[in-house]
């Protein structure tokens, strides 16, 4: 089998930008990686279809193309990403006539007049020893501990034991800050009215420490009673639109929007380091946090929104998509009970117990009135205990793998994308591709298409991307019980870099190698043991302790001629010089940008994230002693 070309990700167009799903994959990388595997008029499955990346790439291609995914968003997502044929204009007009009804409504985020830009708001809790109502500003506070003022026993500013809040301040648009107590205990008032439509989008979570979702966590208490009353008031007004692709695609623009809207934006730092954001992976109420007038967001996102949909219309899809809201095994044995069989299945299963993805969009579902069944979802969760989730992970992928097996036409192929720390789900996902008779043809790790400052400085990586690989049935399949070409490999990496290579990029190669050579999961076990052997582990970094290969090219001089050959033409972004050698660098390991940046900080003049020239006279200088220091 040919292996298709090393592509860079590139950054998502306007019409991913829809909602911010998580883990959403590179549209440029599964267009390519689509079109180099599946004939032409093909019939392409994704039974995880999340955000659907995958169905929309098939559909421009000419691909027949059929998602599934147990979360309501998800599908909501999908089939508005795969619908064309929406009318803008009409959409627009019912989504701003619903706006403008809803602030004529509420006009309580004025101050004589002024609009409010943002409140700020601190948490007050109860101590459990006195039962003292603490505010956040009379707590004692020594490092990260919080103690009562009455009784000094450790109290905790979180959702779970709010009682109340206090608005701190009120920032007004042009930047007017107000801190007279009349004011605020007015907005206070204000802020505490609940509407008629709360109990109606008030849906009860999961328990789930993992996520911070504690036992009876509800969507009322992510929002300040008036913005969740605004909010469901919006999703209200939206539910009654007639037109149902419009209704489908508001009810997508509002979900997208309330986080924005909801107690999880953290106050910081007067506000003076960028916009308010929600980015900590769990429902963390921050002691001190913002409330601001969600009809501000749903405008703004109303005129995003539109850039994403003309982006749908002018890139038309030429495939039929199908896409359904269930699991990934029904879903399989239903196309097969109408004839339906896959040139190639994009196979992205959830990974082992990163993100529980379906109890994480329970904000967004409580719009929808959709609450899955959790039950139903394959993630490893702390709602169950850890051996019996990980267990469960582990039938589970079997179970679908072998649904995935019989779904397939002759010649039919795996995409697989996956990537993961932990040891259990890659033991759980190479047991069930090995026992359903899958071996690995190609496999690629893909490098990101932006790379963060901390990961361009960080010697350990501090970036993950997405391992990928390509997956035919083999009746006769006997996995290798040699662990050789995995030393091979390592040994390879190393050489390459005089001996020093840091972890993750070892577990990373250990995994490609284990991959390629369809290696028995039964051995994984002695993965960690095989590299403690191998290397001599000092701070962050491993030191291979054997003889290192001479006759392997060395990083270096791979990046020095890349990068000379590429700074000839001109100054360069800091991002396209790693990943143009990076791309060179696939037989000895891709390294992390900051290991790249240290291979090059010698020999290639920085210039903030422009790359401007190669030194001349680096000829005999060496890798850095304190490499990944």
């Amino acid at each position: 089998m040919d292996s298709p070309k090393l592509i860079s990700a590139k950054t998502h167009p306007p019409e991913y930008k829809l909602h911010k799903y998580w883990a959403r994959k590179p549209h440029n990388v599964i267009s390519h990686l689509l079109s180099s595997f599946v004939p032409e008029n093909g019939i392409i499955i994704d039974p995880f279809c999340g955000s659907g990346v995958t169905l929309r790439e098939a559909s421009k291609l000419g691909y027949q193309s059929y998602g599934f995914d147990i979360n309501p968003v998800s599908i909501l997502i999908s089939e508005v990403l795969t619908t064309s044929s929406l009318d803008i204009d009409e959409f627009y007009f019912e989504v701003k006539r619903i706006l403008d009804e809803v602030e004529s409504l509420n006009p309580s985020y004025k101050v004589n007049s002024t609009k409010i830009k943002y409140l700020v708001h601190e948490t007050v809790v109860q101590c459990f020893n006195c039962n003292t109502l603490v505010p956040l500003s009379n707590s004692i506070k020594q490092g990260r501990i919080y103690k009562c003022i009455n009784c000094k026993n450790k109290i905790r500013f979180n959702l779970e034991n709010l009682k109340e809040t206090h608005i701190t301040s009120i920032v007004l648009e042009g930047g007017k800050v107000i801190k007279d107590s009349e004011t605020l205990k007015k907005q206070e008032a204000l802020s505490n009215i609940s509407g008629k439509n709360n109990k109606k989008y008030d849906q009860l979570f999961t328990e789930n420490r993992r996520i911070l979702a504690f036992d009876g966590l509800s969507t009322s208490k992510l929002f300040t009673p008036r913005n969740f009353s605004i909010l469901s008031d919006v999703a209200n007004r939206i539910h009654k639109i007639k037109n149902e692709e419009v209704r489908k695609a508001a009810l997508v623009m509002l979900t997208a929007s309330v986080a924005q809207c909801s107690r999880l934006i953290p106050y910081r730092n007067n506000m003076k380091t960028g916009g308010p954001a929600w980015s900590v992976p769990g429902f963390w109420g921050p002691p001190k946090h913002l409330e601001t007038n969600p009809l501000n967001h749903l405008n703004a996102r109303l005129t995003k929104f539109i850039r994403g949909l003309k982006d749908i219309k002018d890139k038309s899809n030429k495939g039929a998509v199908n896409v359904k809201k269930i699991d990934a095994v029904t879903g399989l044995k239903g196309l097969r009970d109408d004839n339906v069989y896959a040139d190639l299945i994009f196979f992205d299963p959830p990974y082992g117990d990163s993100v529980p993805y379906t109890e994480f969009s329970n904000m967004w579902n409580s719009f929808l009135q959709d609450i899955p069944n959790v039950n139903t979802d394959i993630s490893v969760s702390d709602r169950l205990p850890k051996s019996v989730a990980w267990n469960r992970y582990s039938e589970d992928l079997k179970s679908i793998l072998s649904e995935i097996n019989v779904s397939l036409k002759q010649n039919g192929k795996l995409l697989m994308t996956f990537n993961n720390h932990d040891l259990r789900a890659w033991e759980a996902l190479f047991k069930a591709l090995q026992e359903n008779n899958f071996e690995c043809q190609f496999v690629t790790y893909q490098i990101p298409a932006v790379i963060s400052s901390k990961a361009q400085f960080s010697p350990e990586g501090s970036y993950n991307s997405d391992i990928y690989s390509i997956y035919t049935i083999n009746s006769n399949l006997r996995p290798t019980r040699s662990l050789t070409p995995v030393v091979e490999a390592l040994k390879k990496c190393a050489s390459s870099r005089n001996g020093i290579i840091a972890k993750n990029l070892a577990l990373r190669v250990t995994t490609i190698a284990w991959m390629q050579n369809n290696i028995s999961a039964d051995l994984l076990i002695e993965r960690d043991e095989l590299i403690e052997g191998l290397f001599e582990q000092k701070n962050k970094k491993l030191i291979w302790k054997g003889n290192i290969d001479n006759n392997v090219p060395k990083l270096r001089d791979i990046a020095k001629k890349k990068a000379t050959q590429i700074l000839s033409q001109g100054p360069c972004k800091w991002n396209y010089l790693y990943e143009e050698i990076a791309s060179e660098t696939v037989s000895i390991g891709i390294p992390d940008p900051g290991e790249l940046r240290i291979v090059l900080d010698d020999i290639v003049i920085f210039n903030k994230n422009k790359c401007m020239a190669v030194q001349s006279n680096t000829e005999q200088l060496e890798i850095p002693e304190d490499l990944f220091q």
